[in-house]
């Protein structure tokens, strides 16, 4: 079984989407764990009333705003599948993303596995499935994965940790990259099976929201240093990448406004 964790806060606009999403795939043998982060709309209404005339396995859980990684982990610890896929509650999955994901992991053993987004519709067309590999060190310069995306395998999960919690900006790339080093990771490149509505870096480029991702970004690189996970001169190097990364997303954002 694989047990969906959707976390959500104030989601009463955009849940029925990607809970429907869950609903149409190919693959039925699913539960649905909901975390409601705080809410203070209508978004549990909007939930009961979604699965009021399904036949459908779910939990609606509802906790005092606390993050999406309490959130997420909360999800885990009450799912009862041995596979969890992480699904945001403004997003959507391809028809027959489960499916395919799980197929693929029992066949090659794995413990973790992502799958690109796209922004626009998905095509409906059967295309060759096409796998990627990343390293640790390939996942250092960049996050490739998008929580939406992500399969793995319970205990895999519970064995490196869960989310941090303290963390509210980059918490899923400091748990890909703890996967990472373990060992390397997957990613189905083709076809993308999940379908985000916002841009990364928050919806309109505030440079706010970005300078938060930097904040932890370079928080990620400190915890890997001070584990022991990479040396001083790699750790320097990277605050030097990532802060450069910083400016010219700056950069590019105060561009992309004059231009409007």
């Amino acid at each position: 079984m694989v047990s969906v964790v959707i976390p959500c806060y104030n989601s009463e606009k955009t849940i029925k989407r990607a809970l429907l999403s869950v609903a149409q795939q190919s693959y039925k043998d699913y539960d649905v764990v909901i975390v409601d982060d705080g809410s203070v709309d209508d978004t549990k209404i909007v939930v009961e009333d979604f699965f009021n005339d399904l036949d459908m396995l779910y939990q609606y859980i509802y906790q005092e705003n606390a993050g999406p990684s309490a959130a997420r982990n909360r999800g885990v610890k009450n799912s009862s599948g041995e596979y969890i896929a992480f699904l945001d509650s403004d997003d959507e999955w391809h028809p027959r993303k489960l499916e395919i994901q799980l197929a693929i992991m029992r066949e090659k053993k794995l413990n973790f596995l992502g799958s690109r987004y796209q922004y626009d519709a998905f095509d409906d067309s059967k295309k060759i499935v096409k796998l990627q590999s990343y390293t640790f060190n390939s996942l250092l310069i960049k996050n490739k994965y998008s929580t939406p995306g992500i399969m793995m395998k319970k205990v895999f999960f519970q064995n490196l940790g869960g989310f941090d919690e303290s963390l509210h900006y980059a918490e899923d790339y400091d748990l890909w990259l703890q996967a990472a080093y373990k060992r390397d990771l997957y990613m189905i490149e083709s076809p993308k099976l999940v379908r985000l509505y916002k841009e990364a870096y928050g919806e309109n480029g505030l440079s706010a929201a970005m300078y938060s991702m930097f904040k932890g970004e370079l928080y990620l690189a400190k915890k890997l240093f001070l584990s022991k996970k990479i040396n001083c001169f790699l750790y320097g190097a990277l605050v030097v990448y990532m802060s450069a990364k910083f400016v010219r997303r700056l950069v590019i954002v105060r561009f992309r406004k004059k231009e409007v």
